[in-house]
């Protein structure tokens, strides 16, 4: 056998042979985040980071609405201003040209969509609307019992 044709089964070896050391790996961590629903995701969140995509709205008005609701005290949940100490990013942005709003509540571990609503700044503070949808949407996750895990 030639020595490029020896060189070349070797490449081939060690290319086989890294794809089936990092194939089970990345698919546990995947089967792991997968296996959580969203509901459980929020009903474990504790401490919240909200960002925006727009110049329309402003993270602080947000924070202070949900920091009003009696609610979110009773649960223990926090605000943070660093998006790495979060466990749930809620990110605001504006349809462009419309009134309509659309945010969605992101589990920071995963980086996967947990809930998500769509608000309009007509007849209302813009603040509050999504302050309801979130709490509405967290109440309904916390009063719906765990299923029991098999392994």
């Amino acid at each position: 056998m030639s020595i490029m044709a020896r060189g070349a089964r070797i490449l081939l070896l060690a290319i086989l042979c890294s794809t089936a050391i990092v194939l089970p790996v990345s698919g546990a961590i995947h089967l792991q985040a997968a296996s959580y629903s969203s509901t459980d995701v929020l009903r474990a969140g504790r401490t919240i980071f909200i960002q925006t995509k727009t110049i329309y709205f402003k993270p602080a008005t947000l924070e202070d609405a949900l920091l009003r609701r009696e609610e979110f005290q009773q649960w223990g949940l926090a605000i943070t201003r660093e998006e790495a100490d979060a466990d749930l990013i809620i990110e605001v942005d504006r349809k462009l040209f419309t009134n309509s709003f659309v945010y969605s509540v992101i589990d920071a571990r995963t980086n996967r969509i947990v809930a998500s609503g769509k608000v309009n700044s007509l007849g209302g503070t813009l603040e509050r609307k999504i302050s309801d949808s979130f709490i509405k949407r967290m109440r309904q996750a916390r009063a719906s019992s765990s299923p029991a895990r098999t392994k």
